[in-house]
C-alpha cells in the first residue's frame, strides 16, 4: 500500500487554514485601526464643543474660572467641526450626540461603519463602530 499522495491534502490544509487566519488579522487591525481613529475624532470634537462657550458668561471660582456650556452651543460646534473632515476619512459618519450634562463638559458621541478590507465568509462585511469623549474647557 503506497502512501504517495497523501501530503497534498495536509498541505491543501495548512494553506487554507494560513489564508482564514491572515484574513482574520488583517480584519481585525483594520478594525481596531478605525476604532482609534473615530476616538481620535471624537475628542478633537469634543475639545473643539468645549470652547464653544460664552465669554459674557463666565464666573470666579476657588481656584478657576467657571466656563459654563449650552447644548446648543455644543452641538453648533460639534457640527462645524466635523463638517471640515474629509469625507473619505470614515465611512457612514455621524453625530449621534452633542450636548453637555452637567454644564461644564462637553459630550459628543459619533459613529462610523467599519468595513472588512477583505471579504470573507467569516466576518460579517460591516460593523457599526462608536466612540464617545468628553472635554472640559478650563482657564485659570
Amino acid at each position: 500500500m503506497s502512501q504517495r499522495g497523501s501530503t497534498l491534502p495536509l498541505i491543501a490544509g495548512a494553506l487554507a487554514l494560513t489564508v482564514a487566519l491572515v484574513v482574520g488579522v488583517v480584519s481585525a487591525t483594520s478594525l481596531i485601526i478605525e476604532r482609534h481613529r473615530l476616538v481620535a475624532l471624537a475628542e478633537a470634537t469634543a475639545l473643539r464643543a468645549a470652547e464653544s462657550f460664552d465669554p459674557a458668561r463666565l464666573r470666579r471660582g476657588a481656584e478657576e474660572l467657571i466656563v459654563p456650556l449650552d447644548n446648543a452651543r455644543v452641538n453648533r460646534a460639534a457640527r462645524k467641526f466635523l463638517a471640515t473632515t474629509p469625507a473619505h476619512a470614515h465611512t457612514d459618519l455621524r453625530l449621534i450626540r452633542a450636548d453637555t450634562p452637567d454644564g461644564r463638559r462637553a459630550r459628543v458621541i459619533l459613529q462610523s461603519t467599519w468595513q472588512a478590507p477583505v471579504w470573507s465568509q467569516f466576518l460579517p462585511v460591516t460593523i457599526p463602530v462608536r466612540a464617545e469623549a468628553s472635554s472640559r474647557a478650563v482657564i485659570r
